[in-house]
């Protein structure tokens, strides 16, 4: 089981693009739901072997796909406001970790951080320096892990601000798709009052 769902994260990030800047997936979306299944999956594994009791459950979000489509070579080496930057090699890391039966899991890698709620994936087509062309951004977190963030315990049973009861939190992040409706919202009220 260990070694298809890290098969499954290699693949999950390999194979996630979207298009306009970055190149165009073959996977519909019931396709990128499945690997974002397999991720949770993963996510709830790590929080089983190093006991963490608020994992969160991420969704795709089309948020930071977009701010991926956007993204210039400086911006892909800096964390942005809501979400962190990795690449394709961390993926690789975080699979041979979660394979290892005897090695640790380093939480402080992006897609095993607790608190994040969110993410996106795809190939850049801009050409830079660096050897990163597949890359994911990941939120809402922009740092790593910090010891006082990770409630230790059952999975699950750690949920601040959603059900836990399949063992990941649900919801606990706003997404920064939603703000800018949630600010519309608030002016046309005031605006009504």
């Amino acid at each position: 089981m260990n070694s298809s769902i890290g098969i499954a994260l290699l693949l999950l990030f390999a194979s996630a693009h979207s298009d306009s800047g970055v190149k165009q997936s073959n996977y519909n979306e019931l396709e990128i739901r499945e690997q974002i299944n397999e991720l949770n999956k993963a996510r709830l594994e790590v929080a089983k072997k190093e006991n963490v009791a608020n994992m969160h459950e991420v969704t795709f979000d089309p948020t930071l796909e977009s701010k991926i489509k956007k993204m210039t070579c400086d911006d892909m080496t800096a964390n942005g406001p809501d979400y962190v930057v990795f690449g394709f090699l961390e993926i690789v890391g975080a699979a041979i970790a979660l394979k290892s039966k005897t090695k640790e899991v380093d939480l402080k890698l992006p897609p095993f951080h607790p608190l994040q709620t969110k993410i996106a994936c795809g190939t850049r087509a801009t050409k830079c320096d660096d050897v990163l062309s597949e890359i994911c951004l990941m939120g809402p977190k922009n740092s790593p892990v910090k010891p006082s963030e990770i409630k230790k315990g059952s999975p699950g049973t750690g949920c601040s601000g959603g059900d836990g009861s399949s063992g990941l939190c649900m919801g606990g992040g706003v997404s920064s798709a939603s703000t800018p409706m949630t600010l519309l919202s608030l002016v046309i009220a005031l605006i009504m009052a």
